[in-house]
């Protein structure tokens, strides 16, 4: 009997233990292993050692009158690999608190190095959030983004750009509208002293961004637009051989608008952008020099215009066919250019993404194969650019004519997720 009651009383701790209520984990993880390969037919500009490819890159011809960059390269990759954690916090302010640190391998100078992808905190209330922290920028689109088996998910026709930033969310029903001040860190402005985010920093204030959505029975509908000041210098130099002081910014407007229709087992997505200077957002685009004063060095700026055009489908579930489409047009400055140069020689000064590419078009159909925990997704991709040649217009930064480089490539992705 005494055996029995010291039993009961040992077990009568784990029994209680058993039945509390189990605490929520305050951190979560996820990620996955991928491996990707390649095949391109056409050198192109990209980064990660061409796993990310945005479009040929046409320099020329050689003495035989051959395509310098036709050239066919290969790769297998494995630094797209990613693990990130889930947190979860106390109420502060009476808002439930969460965050979220994420890293891939595909940092610089060299691929492989461990890269930042995201670090932000939220505060949630029933029907409004505020993050604080890097994540995607906001004409990513949310949940209306191109589904795509490229690393590229679509750009340079769709936006990819993850940046620090302040945002703000409030929810009316069905529909979210949405407010964010914006700086840059990977994903950065071009200007006289290259890439960098110090255009950006100089010019003191955030990129702002306001934009909605509407959410319902599997259809989604958004708007958005965008203002972005640079300040490309902060000194000047005369001809006189003197230094001033320099004030100069540029304004871009940009603005984007899509829908989606998700259920079952298909997604359909349309998006659409138009904008000034967006090569920040892995876009193409840019600005050029529109006034020069040749006795201090002072210049004025002007953006180049272009418009993207998106197109996604996909169904199934376990095996899923897709297509992307992707469109895209350089609409030239806004101001004229400032010509530089000994007369009939003169050239123009630009900053951005491939300002030289009048349209460009891609075309990439893909099958998914996909069970828990593992996908495999082979995918076609043809990229095509319209490079400018013969005679440049000053008057809006566009040429007479042009010269076509295509590239094929082929794609090939395994994920194992965790």
């Amino acid at each position: 009997m005494r055996f029995n009651i010291s039993v009961l009383a040992l077990l009568l701790p784990l029994v209680t233990l058993a039945q509390e209520p189990k605490k929520e984990s305050p951190l979560s993880f996820y990620g996955f292993v991928r491996n990707d390969f390649y095949l391109d037919t056409y050198k192109g500009v990209n980064a990660f050692h061409d796993l990310f490819y945005l479009y040929p890159n046409y320099i020329g011809v050689d003495a035989n009158g051959e395509d310098i960059n036709r050239q066919t390269s290969a790769n297998l990759l494995s630094i797209v690999t990613r693990f990130g954690v889930n947190i979860n916090g106390p109420q502060v302010f009476g808002a439930k608190t969460t965050g979220c640190i994420e890293a891939d391998f595909a940092g610089k100078p060299e691929v492989y190095l461990l890269r930042l992808r995201k670090a932000y905190m939220q505060l949630n209330w029933e029907k409004s959030q505020l993050l604080v922290g890097q994540t995607w920028h906001p004409f990513w689109g949310g949940s209306a983004f191109p589904q795509t088996g490229s690393l590229n998910t679509g750009s340079p026709f769709s936006p990819f750009n993850r940046s620090p930033q302040v945002r703000f969310d409030y929810k009316i029903g069905h529909l979210t509208l949405n407010a964010a001040a914006i700086y840059q860190q990977q994903y950065v402005s071009s200007g006289p002293s290259g890439n960098s985010n110090i255009y950006k920093r100089d010019a003191v204030l955030p990129e702002s961004v306001l934009g909605l959505e509407y959410n319902k029975n599997g259809v989604t509908l958004g708007a958005g637009l965008d203002y972005s000041s640079i300040k490309p210098r902060v000194t000047t130099a005369g001809s006189n051989g003197k230094i001033y002081k320099t004030d100069e910014v540029l304004g871009s407007m940009s603005y984007m608008a899509y829908g989606k229709y998700a259920k079952d087992k298909l997604m359909v997505l349309l998006k659409g952008y138009y904008g000034q200077n967006m090569s920040h957002l892995t876009m193409l685009g840019g600005y050029g020099v529109a006034s020069y004063d040749a006795t201090t060095g002072h210049e004025t700026y002007t953006n180049y215009n272009a418009y993207y055009t998106v197109f996604n489908i996909t169904y199934g579930k376990k095996w899923k066919p897709g297509l992307f489409v992707g469109y895209l047009k350089n609409l030239g400055t806004s101001d004229a250019l400032h010509p530089f140069g000994a007369v009939g020689k003169e050239t123009a000064t630009t900053y951005g993404s491939a300002t030289n590419i009048q349209n460009m078009y891609r075309v990439s159909p893909s099958i998914a194969y996909t069970v828990p925990k593992f996908s495999l997704v082979t995918e076609y991709e043809m990229t095509g650019a319209n490079f400018g040649e013969g005679t440049f217009d000053f008057g809006d930064g566009l040429y007479s004519s042009t010269h076509l480089a295509v590239n094929h490539s082929l794609r090939l992705v395994m994920t194992y997720f965790f």
